[in-house]
C-alpha cells in the first residue's frame, strides 16, 4: 500500500438504507402520477369537435366551382371555354394558306431551336 494514501476511516460502512428507501419512494411516486396522468381526461384537446362537412357536398361545392370557372363565371376567369375554343378556331380558319395548312394559332409560337452539339 502507498504511504501517501491515508487509511480508511470506516471499512465497514453498512447497508445504505436512506438510498434505498428515496429511491423506492422516488419509484412510487413516479408510478403514480403516471396513472394520474393516463387516466385523467385530456384537457389539451378540443371538447367540441366540428361537424363533419357532408362528402357529396364538398364534392357538388367543388364541381360548381370548376363549372362556374370553365364556363368563364368566376371572378378570375376571362372567358369561357367554349368562348375561347371558338376564337382560336375562328382565328385559324381564317389564316389557313398553304405554308399552315390548318391555320395559324392567335398567339405567338416560339420557333424550336436548334439542338446545341456537346463539345468533347
Amino acid at each position: 500500500m502507498p504511504a501517501d494514501l491515508p487509511p480508511a476511516t470506516d471499512p465497514a460502512r453498512g447497508f445504505p438504507f436512506a438510498t434505498a428507501a428515496a429511491t423506492l419512494v422516488a419509484l412510487f411516486l413516479f408510478s403514480g402520477l403516471v396513472l394520474v396522468a393516463y387516466h385523467s381526461p385530456n384537457y389539451l384537446g378540443d371538447r367540441r369537435a366540428e361537424p363533419k362537412a357532408d362528402p357529396v357536398a364538398k364534392l357538388q361545392e367543388v364541381q360548381a366551382r370548376n363549372r362556374a370557372a370553365l364556363d368563364g363565371a368566376a371572378p378570375g376567369a376571362k372567358m369561357g371555354v367554349s368562348r375561347a375554343t371558338a376564337e382560336v378556331l375562328a382565328h385559324a380558319d381564317a389564316t389557313k394558306d398553304e405554308t399552315y395548312k390548318y391555320g395559324r394559332l392567335p398567339f405567338p409560337v416560339e420557333p424550336k431551336a436548334a439542338p446545341v452539339p456537346e463539345k468533347k
